[in-house]
């Protein structure tokens, strides 16, 4: 069953038809999307999450200016009625789908830190591009060819490639058997 997830916006601009481009508020922006298109996963101790959580609790209001924004993938998007919100549904890797965090996966870390740490986020933006209906394929490109600010670990671009498919394959299988 896919997911839906919201994202509030101040304003959005179809790209394409199988793109938009919204600047989101950060103090309400879902931390639980899957991250399964991503390449690498969130790491607290690197440098790329240290400067992006300062980055974003030092000068909120300008951290849309310093940062170069989320990307994600979604089944489907709707704006609400009032085009404040827009809605994703998200088809998770055991649906067939791709869907999620293809790129900002320690953005979105540091946004769930310092809502934790409670930092006033609501004056904090940040451009999130959505990708329509996207293949695996399709996913992992994007995802390979916009994660290349730190250099990926060996072990993420193998799996990107889809070599160790196998095993999830094979782990899916029994928890399928468990149930």
């Amino acid at each position: 069953m896919p997911k839906t997830w919201n994202i509030k916006i101040d304003n959005y601009f179809q790209a394409n038809p199988n793109c938009i481009i919204a600047t989101a508020h950060v103090d309400s922006f879902p931390t639980d999307l899957p991250l399964e298109p991503n390449i690498r996963e969130a790491n607290r101790k690197s440098a790329t999450y240290r400067q992006i959580f300062d980055s974003l609790t030092t000068e909120p209001v300008k951290f849309f200016s310093r940062h170069s924004g989320i990307v994600l993938s979604a089944n489907k998007v709707k704006p609400n009625r009032n085009k404040t919100e827009l809605e994703l549904e998200i088809l998770e890797a055991n649906e067939g789908g791709s869907d999620g965090i293809i790129n900002g996966g320690h953005t979105v870390l540091a946004f769930e830190q310092a809502k934790n740490y409670k930092y006033d986020l609501t004056e904090a933006r940040v451009k999130v591009t959505i990708h329509i209906g996207l293949t695996e394929e399709s996913a992992k490109d994007i995802a390979l060819a916009s994660n290349t600010t730190t250099p990926v670990d060996s072990r993420s671009k193998v799996n990107a490639r889809g070599d160790y498919k196998f095993i999830k394959q094979y782990l899916v299988q029994l928890e399928r058997a468990e149930d």
